[in-house]
């Protein structure tokens, strides 16, 4: 167990630092992007990037989350279906483009064009998913950091050029079609001689058969998590799929980038943790705590601080995302159970359950969403569908049944985390608009507050999880008789 610990901490930590490179690349590219593609050429790339994420969980078959926690690690099976079913699906989507443009609203001939592009990074991308998983199920993501750290480099040098010489939407998609691939072949040179390419006879048939739940569920969860483009994209200009485009990168660019490194390291550390249900839920507890510590100071500095946040993201032209951004800032508080609840849910064969849980988010918010945006809201009626994804009382349910202690404390928790956050950021409010600047000073000395108080309350449980904690030298240890977290 302590190894296994050890190989965790290893594993999130290289996560970590990949992701934090990609946080500064990405977030500097998109910056420079954004003051070089006018947003009515900027919002297709808005609407075709999710739909291809969309589309890899449908290439994938579930098979990345199951191969995971399957003893067998049949690896060969898996490569010859990302090679035959991945080709086969990446040659209909290219022959559907047509079909599949007329679910953006401004659909034109180059929409199409772009749709069949993409077709050939789902391809690549598939190739790669193969030893990327096999890092990450052996918590050795450390290998793959190489690889991430080329493909975000490649990405923003080849964007950047391409949109310096004007064009557009299209400087994304080439470079994020060339990114892929080096990406996918760096992947495949760190991991040719140590992943063995298992072949399991007549075994192809019955991982599809136990991945397509997976697969569903991954599907649902990430329809939901894009749902606003989709949404937007069906009904407004690009324009408006634009500028509402650059209030959702901004409240969920932080949450998903810090989630996505601990949940690739929580994820297999929980499939081990199986028979030792308390440890399982003490890592999806602090793993849940560590993202909403850092989300709450960020959400409510959104809040505080729209119009400037859209003005330093995209300039002037851009100032018209400040409203959306505004009702979109607080609703990652409404979902902080859903940040790793599902992988939880998963690893403890609830499988039925996450699919229900994700099937109702998802006709919720998408009929409640086409509801508002037909209302005076407009675009803003998408933002307000935010607030209700009622399928999160069946996630709720689902924890409680597996750890009801646990989800009591997780609850306590996260209130005591958002009233202190409330606590510090409200009287800055007071400060009239027309005074960005001191909004900004305040609100950024406001979040440090916040992180500090996190550190305080809750870094010794981080520790003391870890096997790190040494009574004799960690300062803020709990002493007997404090209220400090145990």
């Amino acid at each position: 167990m302590e190894n296994l610990e050890s190989r965790l901490v290893s594993s999130a930590g290289a996560a970590t630092i990949a992701q934090l490179w990609r946080i500064g690349v990405t977030f500097a590219t998109h910056m420079a992007l954004r003051r070089m593609i006018p947003p009515e050429q900027f919002g297709v790339w808005v609407w075709a990037e999710p739909l291809f994420l969309v589309l890899a969980q449908v290439r994938d078959l579930g098979l990345p989350a199951h191969v995971m926690r399957d003893e067998s690690r049949p690896f060969g099976n898996y490569l010859a279906l990302e090679l035959g079913w991945g080709g086969a699906f990446s040659l209909l989507i290219f022959a559907g483009a047509p079909v599949v443009a007329l679910a953006y609203a401004d659909h034109n001939a180059a929409v199409v064009a772009i749709i069949r592009a993409l077709c050939l990074f789902l391809f690549v991308q598939g190739l790669g998913a193969v030893a990327l998983t096999y890092f990450e199920s052996e918590l050795q993501v450390v290998r793959a950091i190489p690889a991430e750290l080329v493909r975000n480099l490649a990405f923003a040098g080849i964007s950047l050029v391409l949109a310096k010489y004007g064009h557009g939407a299209w400087s994304m998609v080439i470079a994020h079609i060339a990114a892929g691939a080096i990406f996918a072949v760096m992947l495949w040179w760190a991991a040719w001689g140590r992943i063995r390419l298992k072949w399991i006879h007549r075994g192809t048939l019955r991982l599809v058969k136990v991945g397509l739940p997976l697969a569903l569920m991954a599907l649902l969860e990430l329809a939901v998590h894009r749902l606003d483009a989709f949404v937007l994209g069906l009904k407004f200009s690009t324009a408006v799929v634009a500028t509402a485009g650059l209030a959702i990168y901004a409240v969920f660019f932080f949450p998903r980038f810090l989630a996505d490194p601990v949940g690739r390291a929580l994820y297999p550390g929980l499939v081990r943790y199986r028979n030792d249900p308390p440890r399982a839920f003490e890592a999806y507890r602090l793993a849940t705590l560590l993202i909403v510590s850092l989300t709450v100071p960020t959400i409510f500095f959104l809040f505080v601080n729209a119009e400037f946040v859209s003005l330093f993201l995209g300039g002037k032209k851009w100032i018209g995302a400040a409203s959306y951004l505004r009702v979109l800032s607080l609703v990652p508080l409404v979902r902080p159970l859903a940040i790793f609840g599902p992988d939880y849910l998963l690893t403890r064969h609830r499988d039925r359950l996450v699919i229900l849980y994700t099937a109702v988010n998802l006709l919720a918010l998408g009929a409640l969403g086409l509801f508002l945006t037909n209302t005076g809201l407009g675009p803003l009626g998408m933002a307000v569908a935010g607030y209700f994804p009622l399928g999160i009382v069946l996630l709720i349910w689902g924890i409680h049944r597996l750890d009801p202690r646990g989800l009591r404390r997780l609850s306590a928790n996260l209130g005591e985390l958002y009233g202190v956050g409330a606590l510090i950021f409200a009287p800055i409010l007071l400060i009239s608009a027309d005074r960005p600047w001191w909004r900004l000073v305040l609100s950024g000395l406001a979040a440090l507050l916040v992180l500090s108080y996190c550190l305080w309350r809750f870094g010794d449980a981080y520790l003391s999880f870890l096997r790190l904690t040494k009574p004799d030298w960690v300062p803020w240890r709990r002493r007997k008789g404090s209220a400090r977290e145990p």
